[in-house]
């Protein structure tokens, strides 16, 4: 991995002001001058260094596919759709009452949970708070981790919990997030091994719980929902593919998908791991049965916490179907080629060193074509 000697200027001219920020908020609080406004990164007045760690970590300063698999599994991939992985599975929590609060089956609700009441972190960063004013949390209880359930589908900047010296002692603190955010704390990892003098917030993450995302929405969405709401006390927000699904107060409605797309970050145009390749476990929906959700078992912590939730009944796991698998790889791949391949679409700088990686992923989107 190579870093770059530049500072929060450049920082601003290549990322926030190009519209490529994905507001991980990795960067916010490691520098005083860097702040979000309605999860909005902004430097709100140069800090003169030309070196900074903010720049290094972000994670569209730069992003070499293979050697992130090395440093996080010790191996490069083999299957360019998912990235390193152990195991495939549905899953879903074994309390009914945690798989009602979490979204779909409640396996990320009910790990993080499991892995705080276990100590095998002392916390998990979250995105906490409600639909409509969501906020980073560090949740230091099992109770505290299930008040966060719920997916808000927009970009919060839960990293920023990490640089309130949450992340002070190695493998401390267990983190939830979005692809963009998982590829932001191993970058800092990366950092902190070459530089131990240096404290890098992202040094204090253990257990990395990523989840699935193919977009996340900017806060005008807030206002959109506000309005479909009609007043009533928003409950749930869900986002199948058959639309936006919103449970308030007086009961469920149902929107067609193409009126929030207007609402999707432009950032997320230029991602290209839906799947969050690099976390020790990732979790999403199955787009099959809502009762259960998809998990990938990438690393051997991520191993460890799942066989222990099962020994102790936490969550149940059952194959993942073996037709089920071309549809998610093709889904994958399809997303991984707009970035890479498309003629009208520039790839973006970050990707520069993306070279034999971009070409085996064409090479698998082939071979799965109909």
């Amino acid at each position: 991995m190579v870093f770059a000697a530049k500072g929060s200027g450049d920082l601003k001219k290549e990322v926030l002001d190009r519209g490529l920020c994905t507001a991980c908020g990795m960067c916010v609080g490691m520098c005083p001058y860097i702040k979000t406004v309605r999860e909005k990164v902004v430097v709100i007045h140069p800090c003169g260094l030309k070196e900074g760690n903010c720049y290094k970590v972000c994670p569209r300063t730069g992003i070499d596919a293979l050697e992130l698999d090395r440093s996080v599994f010790g191996e490069e991939r083999r299957d360019q759709a998912l990235g390193v992985y152990e195991g495939i599975y549905f899953a879903r929590a074994a309390d009914p009452a945690v798989s009602r609060a979490g979204q779909y089956g409640g396996v990320v609700t009910a790990l993080a949970a499991f892995a705080v009441e276990q100590g095998v972190v002392g916390g998990a960063v979250l995105s906490g708070g409600t639909v409509l004013e969501p906020r980073p949390v560090l949740a230091k209880t099992a109770q505290e981790v299930i008040s966060c359930a719920g997916s808000k589908y927009t970009a919060v900047p839960t990293l920023a919990a990490l640089n309130g010296g949450a992340g002070d002692s190695p493998g401390s603190i267990g983190v939830v997030g979005r692809p963009c955010q998982v590829a932001a704390v191993r970058k800092g990892q990366v950092l902190a091994r070459r530089n131990p003098e240096t404290r890098i917030p992202a040094a204090g993450a253990g257990l990395v719980i990523g989840l699935f995302c193919f977009w996340s929405l900017g806060p005008d969405f807030y206002s959109y929902l506000e309005e479909k709401a009609g007043g009533e006390n928003i409950v749930r927000v869900d986002i199948p593919v058959e639309g936006l699904r919103v449970t308030t107060s007086g009961g469920e409605r149902v929107w067609p998908v193409d009126e929030i797309r207007p609402y999707i970050r432009e950032a997320c145009s230029t991602c290209i791991d839906p799947t969050s390749e690099w976390a020790d476990l990732s979790v999403g929906s199955t787009e099959y049965d809502p009762a259960w959700n998809t998990l990938v078992v990438r690393s051997d912590p991520g191993r460890r916490l799942v066989n222990s939730a099962v020994e102790k009944g936490v969550v149940e796991l059952k194959p993942y179907p073996e037709e089920r698998l071309p549809i998610l790889r093709r889904a994958v791949l399809n997303k991984k080629m707009r970035v890479l391949h498309d003629p009208d679409r520039p790839r973006p700088g970050y990707l520069e060193a993306a070279g034999g990686y971009a070409g085996a992923v064409k090479t698998q989107w082939e071979v799965l074509q109909p």
